[in-house]
């Protein structure tokens, strides 16, 4: 279930993405391209994560730690940074001043 939930990230982040885009009027493909790519490596991560998991099972790698959840809550903590930033721009108001802080490009 944790792999359909950080696909779920990923695709919101995509969607909010491509809705910023189109307000700004500065959608082009290359940046597309880019965050596609991103997101590419992201899912290599997860699948290194679940074969690090499936091999522990097997043989001593010296971890014994689940290794492909890790590395989807830290994808879901990121894909969440991004969906925040993409939604202020789409709604600035959407964000209480307090919590913009936290966010480097939303308090220029």
């Amino acid at each position: 279930m944790a792999y359909v939930i950080v696909g779920l990230f990923i695709l919101l982040d995509m969607v909010t993405g491509l809705i910023k885009a189109f307000k700004e009027k500065n959608y082009t493909s290359s940046v597309m391209r880019e965050g596609l790519l991103h997101k590419c490596g992201s899912i290599a991560c997860i699948l290194f994560g679940a074969l690090v998991d499936f091999a522990q099972g097997y043989m001593d790698l010296g971890v014994t730690v689940p290794v492909a959840i890790s590395v989807c809550v830290y994808i879901c903590l990121m894909e969440t940074g991004s969906i925040i930033e993409n939604l202020c721009t789409i709604n600035p108001k959407i964000l209480p001043d307090k919590l913009k802080s936290f966010f480097s490009k939303l308090s220029k």
